[in-house]
């Protein structure tokens, strides 16, 4: 957070904020939906019965991830979102090497899975899966970086590895269907229509299989029928506070333990923007998705459109049966994406 607010200040003193009107006018279709999102937080934040808890997310995966993000569009350009997505590599590389060396030590979570230096596998899965996309994309020669093979294929390995112990079934669905959209977007694009529906159909049908597999597991029954309950309490708490929300980061208050460890979130991306932003944040969250989709799917397929798109299905796909944004770094990466896909729309 230091580090966010330190570039925030240097970039005032460097007079970025100069051209940030430009930026608005050019993308009012972007801001107004990120206004209604502050909007419905910040009153949520106002009339939480928790209000230290609920100021501390405000402030965290809300006001912060936003200054990164307006210094993010206003400096970065096209040409620099290679660098980007290679810092994101790197992060992923480090996390799943002190992952690695938990996982060597036997040092796992009270239900045998791998959470390393996070307070949940699900945390761990949620940062790691999009970075796993974006090594298998540029893997791929989406960049033609020759000399990073060796690494990359490295890499890649090691996180597949390192998400296979977290236990995550959520983000093997999200990456599967994020990848399955993403190949079918590209081979429609490359006029191969119909090897796009053969192909999204088999990765459909195995995301299915395994999904039966996982269901029907003690472990996999125990952990769906825990979300469906947590899902009917999500959705009778909306009705309860339907406009305002109940403040982010209390819905563990309106949740009994359970059965050994507290509930923070909905397990559910949209339950969880429309208990803690409220109908208006919810609305203002619902229309930024279909704006970044109706820009993206706009534009010419290129490398960095497509990979925001294959990362922001992921996160749609995972967040529902996970909050795949409310985590300080998880908010982070989502913002980055809506900044790339803006440079991306800036620039030819």
């Amino acid at each position: 957070e230091l580090l966010i607010y330190g570039l925030f200040v240097l970039w005032l003193i460097k007079g970025g904020y100069k051209g940030l009107q430009k930026l608005i006018k050019d993308n009012k279709g972007l801001f107004w939906p990120i206004i209604l999102i502050l909007i419905g937080v910040t009153i949520s934040t106002i009339f939480s019965w928790d209000l230290r808890v609920s100021a501390g997310i405000w402030k965290a995966w809300f006001i912060d991830p936003l200054l990164f993000f307006i210094v993010f569009v206003s400096i970065i350009k096209k040409d620099n979102l290679k660098n980007i997505f290679k810092a994101l590599i790197l992060s992923g590389f480090v996390v799943s090497i002190i992952s690695l060396i938990y996982l060597i030590q036997g040092n796992l979570n009270f239900q045998g899975r791998l959470q390393g230096i996070y307070d949940s596998p699900n945390f761990l899965a949620m940062y790691l899966a999009p970075i796993l996309l974006v090594s298998l994309v540029t893997l791929a020669e989406i960049y033609s970086l020759k000399s990073l093979r060796p690494f990359l294929l490295i890499n890649c390995l090691l996180l597949i590895i390192i998400l296979f112990y977290t236990k995550s079934f959520g983000a093997w669905m999200g990456i599967l269907g994020a990848l399955a959209f993403g190949s079918m977007l590209y081979l429609y694009n490359q006029n191969k229509k119909k090897l796009a529906l053969i192909l999204i159909f088999l990765i459909f049908a195995i995301v299915f299989v395994l999904g039966l597999i996982k269901i029907n597991s003690l472990e996999g029954l125990r952990s769906f029928d825990a979300r469906f309950v947590i899902w009917q309490k999500a959705w009778q708490v909306f009705k309860q506070n339907p406009l305002i929300g109940i403040g982010p980061g209390t819905f563990q208050d309106y949740f009994p333990l359970y059965p050994k460890w507290g509930v923070p979130q909905p397990h559910n991306l949209f339950l969880a923007f429309l208990l803690q932003t409220g109908i208006i944040g919810f609305i203002g969250f619902i229309w930024l998705i279909l704006y970044f989709f109706k820009r993206n799917l706009k534009l010419p397929t290129t490398q960095y459109s497509l990979l925001i798109i294959i990362i922001m299905s992921y996160i749609l796909i995972h967040g529902l049966v996970d909050t795949t944004y409310w985590k300080n770094d998880i908010s982070l990466m989502f913002w980055l994406i809506i900044g790339a896909m803006t440079i991306i729309k800036k620039e030819p």
